[in-house]
């Protein structure tokens, strides 16, 4: 199998939100004011287009962007909202065709409760899927509204690329790992107890039918027994939805999308954490 490589090259911009189509998608992100009333004095309001506005002078401009559905409550309007950048000179190639592009995945809110937090993702090109792979490297990438510059926001750029070749080696090396039924029935199972809100040590019994119809490739490409493949027909399964899954009566129901933003990504890290440890354990 053909290893994927990481490439640094000049390209034209494209497919990037427009400020409109952003707007349209998040108008959280343009807020100049706190939308909680309840906020202190001291709080200091950072606009999220300001992050973007230097994100772009850093070679990285938005591809995807969602909020929270509007609700009102004692704290206000919930504000908070995710925007996922890409750099168009950095790609992800496989037998040197582009497959995937590295991403800054961009949250915050502007009602006090968040600081902008930076994660890194991977955006497969073949299913339009992206991947969080945040891991405990990462976790410091966060900035508070307080002490926001564009140096901090430098530096957490410049640690997110050095992140990219490792996150890379970890694709190639998954893709060296080949499962056996078992195995892949037991991965199928461990990423389906993430969706449910079971704990990682839960003993909890899932019918074979639901394990293989997650299991069940949506496209050609993915008919492999390797753990990267595998990890991500199974990924695609949880977030997106798609596949049946038997209930209390016994009576199979497809499963829908995620479509809560902080689910999303603590899903896919934690998707990403067990694929991790079935590497370490190969």
């Amino acid at each position: 199998m053909a290893d994927t490589m990481i490439s640094f090259s000049n390209s034209n911009l494209q497919n990037f939100l427009s400020n409109d189509e952003l707007k349209a998608l998040c108008p959280h992100a343009f807020k100049d004011e706190p939308t909680n009333p309840n906020v202190s004095g001291k709080y200091i309001q950072a606009n999220t287009m300001t992050v973007i506005n230097d994100l772009a002078k850093l070679g990285w401009y938005p591809v995807q962007a969602k909020q929270c559905r509007a609700k009102k409550n004692s704290s206000g309007i919930r504000s908070f909202h995710m925007i996922a950048l890409q750099n168009p000179d950095i790609k992800i190639l496989r037998n040197g065709e582009v497959d995937a592009y590295p991403q800054i995945i961009l949250t915050n809110s502007h009602d006090g409760f968040n600081s902008f937090k930076f994660m890194l993702g991977i955006f497969r090109l073949v299913c339009s899927n992206g991947l969080v792979v945040c891991d405990n490297q990462m976790v410091n990438m966060t900035i508070r509204h307080i002490n926001y510059t564009f140096d901090e926001l430098r530096r957490i750029v410049a640690q997110a690329i050095e992140q990219v070749p490792e996150i890379v080696n970890t694709m190639n090396k998954m893709k060296n790992v080949e499962l056996s039924h078992n195995e892949k029935m037991e991965i199928a199972k461990e990423m389906f107890k993430i969706r449910k809100g079971y704990d990682e040590n839960d003993n909890v019994q899932v019918d074979e039918e639901t394990l293989e119809d997650i299991l069940t490739p949506v496209r050609e490409e993915d008919k492999a027994d390797d753990l990267w493949t595998v990890f991500n027909i199974c990924q695609e399964k949880m977030i997106k939805g798609g596949f049946s899954a038997t209930g209390k009566n016994n009576k199979a129901r497809k499963q829908r999308g995620i479509t809560s933003i902080k689910k999303d990504m603590d899903y896919n890290q934690r998707l990403w954490g067990v694929a991790s440890r079935y590497l370490a354990a190969a």
